[in-house]
């Protein structure tokens, strides 16, 4: 994996020296490639964050946005241009807990700025912050330009732990010449578990026209593809009343899109005029939702339900296999509902998992008013585990 035009970062891995340090490394190479995708403007942002690097010695610029307006996708497309040290936590993956980061970030840290290290990262890489904090000081000491960390989704982190501990047990201060860009959804600051000595809030605005105007130049590339203009005018649907009517609905959110446009390119949505697009994206969700339920409820809920909700709750990606076990369901039966599902399942490697937080925010929400029971099937896939480690009748 090669991240930035110059090869930075993984090309530091292909010598003998660092040849060992990749074992610590997770690769992101999936997400940098699905989240830059027709990526399109941010300038605004990117600006924002050199401006703070620029008239900063150090500290946090931390980014917050709401779930879909575009966060990991702006910092993927940072790493991807400028090739930055990076770390994407990603809770349906399990890739949230602080050795993974801590590891991760040291051993990219070593590589790219030649240090003078073992070739194996030693136990107390892992245990604090104390040695990565070693690391980007020698790291700012050895270039004359700035060393910059990126972290995404500090919201998805699982670091119990002392509750006076930063998060990540990320440096109260960074060392002169550091800087960490982080994001995050937006909550009170002091509820943040991020008591460092310089930071700065950029609050990603769905709302905001430089955020309008990336969504804007989004909807006229997409309606420009030439499937999307014959069916435009097929409909007698100006492009300009596409891109007006599509920018409200969506109310800046980029996740929307993303659902939606195809659905609407794909003759899936929109039938009835694009006055009856859902609004919003968790409107979206909703609607999404009693259609399938609507369609045949004895399907949706011996099949189709259960297999999102156990996805839900399932707290790394599974096989469909192991659904199958969880949901005493037959397998095809699995595989036909994450087919339906698969708008909102992200695939690696034969296993599955929600593609976006949002969705998993969608799904807590029907928790709460009781449409499903994920704390239910939590306990039950437990229950299973403690059944294969202990037979059937667990001490």
């Amino acid at each position: 994996m090669v991240i930035g035009d110059d090869n930075t970062i993984y090309q530091h891995f292909h010598g003998e020296a660092y040849a060992p340090l990749a074992r610590k490394l997770i690769s992101f190479t999936d997400l940098i490639a699905d989240k830059t995708t027709g990526f399109v403007g941010r300038r605004f942002a990117v600006d924002a964050i050199d401006r703070f690097v620029a008239a900063r010695s150090s500290g946090y610029f931390i980014i917050e946005g709401v779930p879909g307006v575009g966060k990991t996708s702006l910092l993927a497309h940072v790493v991807a241009e400028r090739g930055y040290p990076h770390h994407f936590v990603v809770a349906a993956l399990g890739v949230n807990r602080p050795e993974q980061f801590l590891e991760n970030v040291s051993a990219q840290i070593i590589a790219a700025y030649q240090l003078d290290r073992p070739p194996l990262l030693p136990v107390e890489a892992s245990r604090d912050g104390v040695f990565l904090s070693g690391l980007l000081a020698e790291a700012a000491r050895s270039r004359p330009e700035p060393v910059v960390v990126v972290l995404d989704a500090l919201d998805e982190v699982s670091h119990a732990g002392d509750p006076r501990e930063n998060l990540l047990y990320l440096p109260p201060r960074l060392p002169d010449g550091v800087f960490l860009v982080v994001s995050t959804r937006p909550r009170d600051h002091a509820d943040l578990r991020l008591q460092v000595e310089s930071r700065e809030f950029f609050l990603l605005d769905a709302g905001a026209a430089a955020n309008l105007a990336d969504v804007t130049e989004y909807l006229e590339i997409f309606a420009a593809r030439p499937r999307m203009r014959d069916l435009l005018a097929a409909q007698g649907i100006a492009p300009a009343l596409f891109v007006t009517t599509l920018l409200g609905k969506a109310e800046g959110n980029f996740m929307y899109l993303h659902h939606v446009l195809p659905a609407i390119e794909e003759g899936r949505l929109g039938a009835g005029g694009l006055g009856d697009l859902p609004q919003g994206l968790q409107a979206y969700y909703e609607s999404h939702w009693r259609l399938m339920r609507g369609a045949d409820f004895e399907t949706w809920l011996t099949y189709r339900q259960p297999v999102i909700v156990y996805l839900a709750a399932a707290r790394e990606p599974v096989s469909p296999a192991q659904l199958a076990a969880w949901t005493r369901l037959p397998l095809s039966r699995v595989v036909e509902a994450l087919r339906v599902w698969r708008e909102f399942v992200h695939v690696e490697g034969g296993r599955h998992r929600i593609y976006h937080a949002s969705f998993r925010d969608f799904l807590q929400a029907k928790d709460e008013i009781g449409d499903i029971d994920l704390a239910g099937t939590n306990r039950k896939i437990a229950n299973h585990l403690e059944q294969l480690l202990f037979g059937e009748s667990p001490p």
